[in-house]
């Protein structure tokens, strides 16, 4: 009898951790543009038209702490949380600030050097690993004429 308790409080709590992760993944827009000109200010280069479901998937078996990470409070080493997953810009600022790379260094750094390692590793899918890779001028044209 106890361990059929225990079986249904595992399933339960599966259930919705499984709805919690779901409903946070479900939440994040799916495709938006890297620009933040709120904190740069007018834009040397392009835009990065970046796709979260792409990066979700194909980094699937690594895990959101790849991206994500928060820092850790005995030693300041970033580690990532469960759930306290944000942009990249809610803690990196245009400047650097208190051992935390600036915005545009933190996205340089974890970008070109996770594509960089994804094209080493010889996997079926990776990034750009290029400036104009990733900052692509977008054509103002109408493509339907």
């Amino acid at each position: 009898m106890q361990k059929w308790r225990l079986a249904k409080l595992l399933i339960i709590g599966s259930i919705i951790g499984g709805l919690a992760v779901w409903t946070n993944s479900a939440a994040q827009e799916a495709e938006y543009n890297l620009a933040h000109r709120d904190i740069f200010g007018s834009l040397r280069r392009a835009p990065v038209r970046f796709s979260h479901e792409v990066h979700s998937e194909t980094l699937a078996q690594d895990g959101c702490g790849v991206c994500h990470h928060v820092a850790d409070e005995s030693s300041g080493k970033p580690v990532y949380v469960e759930g306290e997953e944000q942009g990249c810009q809610e803690c990196h600022l245009r400047q650097e600030d208190h051992r935390k790379p600036a915005l545009r260094e933190a996205y340089h750094g974890s970008c070109t050097v996770c594509h960089r390692r994804l094209i080493k590793s010889k996997r079926p899918q990776y990034g750009p690993s290029t400036c104009g890779g990733c900052h692509k001028k977008q054509s103002n044209e109408n493509p339907s004429g």
